[in-house]
């Protein structure tokens, strides 16, 4: 329930001693309040999921999980909730650790009626102010259309359509398209248009973790789990909890992670590495990838039941390359939003620079047409010319070291690998190409991180390229 003007704020009381929340509640029901109260932090957590209140009024010691544990939590499952932690008096310390880890403010006990009026009704006011902000906030994201992005044509009419339906369900989906084609900008777009809008959205890039971190990346880890662990760290499944994981380069999966994936689909469940506590977590999960998964199924290097769970919503991104309508298009919103960030008034490219950005191939997409003309804009006055393109670089594209032919005895998923291996390192070699050379230009353009990039180089064992001077 949203608090209006015509609606009572909804208060939770979360405190194990029944004769606080007894006091509480009769003097917050009196003030016109709707209160609400749970005895123990978990169900406290299960009713700001379930019932959405404007402020909570938060014991710090309770038996099984203590007042800054439900405080952790509460923030990732609606971050703008005010919550006032209730301290023992002359606790001050411990009131100003709280408001440190994000508290609104604290009452001490025994409570003053006034004191607790005054900051419930300051609480509600700013958690009326936030959800207008907020509202406003998704108003705007709908001001600027998915088209302007990605384009008009009618591929990705179709999509968007698609994409409309499946926000709306509580599916896990995969959006699949090469790099720099917007596969994170669909998957907030299905979280913005889902019931999930107002919960947190995290975003993993696999390929950039390292293999052996992939389990606790996900899971999380206890302390002293392995080597290096000093601390309890919460994953991101559970900092996703009341919203949305974004995985991106999901191929990138180690099996244990993949099998760790199935099993959290499957049960909603996930235990930390080293923990033996099972979490119970409420996240949509969407992943993205640039390959071929029923391929990768077939060589045996990506879970079939895990595919499987993703196989019946997918979201395809054609390339850029095969919708020369939408190249069209997205020069002239990309050239006038370039001029208008810049402060120039470059009119648009020339018939000849306009054929050679239609025939392009664009391997990074999108991403690399933005990076392209905001380059031109940068350099042309008046029009945008073949000479302001780079795609007649002279820059030495890199070697790779030639892969041995394929023995036809060789087993599937060791062949499967190489082509993919083949195909990346192809992928790569065209983006430092089109970069002249500058890694962190390939990175972007390419939709990876700049260390993803130089451990992929590495890994293909593509031969240095020589970053242009400064």
């Amino acid at each position: 329930m949203v608090a209006d003007a015509s609606t009572p704020a909804k208060v939770l009381v979360v405190d194990d001693l029944k004769g606080v929340r007894q006091v509480l509640n009769a003097l917050l029901t009196r003030a016109g309040y709707q209160v609400i109260e749970a005895d123990n932090g978990q169900t406290g957590l299960d009713l700001i999921r379930a019932e959405q209140p404007d402020v909570v009024l938060l014991d710090v010691r309770m038996p099984g999980l203590d007042g800054f544990e439900v405080l952790e939590r509460a923030g990732t499952i609606d971050p703008d909730l005010p919550i006032v932690m209730i301290t023992a008096y002359g606790d001050v310390d411990t009131a100003v650790d709280a408001m440190h880890r994000g508290a609104h403010h604290y009452l001490s006990k025994p409570f003053h009626h006034a004191e607790v009026l005054a900051i419930v009704e300051r609480a509600a006011e700013r958690r009326r102010l936030s959800r207008q902000v907020r509202s406003l906030r998704d108003q705007l994201a709908y001001v600027t259309p998915l088209t302007d992005l990605l384009g008009t044509s009618e591929p990705i009419q179709a999509l968007l359509i698609q994409l409309d339906r499946l926000a709306i369900t509580e599916l896990p989906v995969l959006v699949a398209g090469q790099p720099g084609s917007g596969t994170e900008l669909l998957a907030r777009a299905i979280h913005a248009r889902s019931a999930r809008r107002h919960g947190p959205f995290v975003a993993v890039d696999c390929g950039a973790v390292p293999t052996e971190l992939l389990d606790s990346e996900l899971l999380g880890h206890e302390r002293d789990a392995f080597p290096g662990a000093d601390r309890q760290r919460r994953g991101q499944l559970e900092m996703a909890d009341g919203g949305t994981l974004f995985l991106d380069d999901v191929a990138a999966l180690s099996p244990s992670a993949q099998a760790a994936l199935v099993q959290f689909l499957h049960h909603k469940r996930i235990q930390r590495v080293g923990g033996d506590e099972e979490l119970v977590l409420d996240v949509r999960v969407i992943v993205a990838t640039a390959a071929d998964l029923e391929h990768l199924v077939e060589g045996g290097l990506f879970r079939r039941d895990l595919y499987g769970r993703f196989a019946e919503a997918t979201l395809t991104i054609p390339p850029l390359r095969d919708r020369p309508d939408d190249i069209v298009f997205l020069v002239k919103h990309l050239l006038d939003a370039t001029n208008a960030e810049l402060g120039k008034h470059v009119q648009g490219p020339t018939p000849e620079a306009l054929d050679l950005l239609v025939a392009h191939p664009w391997p990074g997409n999108a991403r690399e047409l933005r990076h392209v003309v905001k380059r031109a804009v940068l350099l042309a006055d008046t029009h945008i010319t073949p000479a302001h393109l780079p795609f007649a670089s002279s820059a030495p594209e890199p070697a790779a070291a030639p892969d041995p032919p394929d023995d036809p005895t060789m087993p599937l998923a060791e062949r499967t690998r190489r082509a993919a291996e083949r195909v990346e390192r192809q992928a790569i070699a065209d983006a430092l190409r089109h970069a002249d050379g500058n890694k962190r230009q390939a990175a972007q353009a390419l939709g990876i991180g700049y260390k993803t990039l130089l451990n992929k180089i590495k890994k293909l064992k593509l031969q240095p390229v020589r970053e242009p001077a400064p």
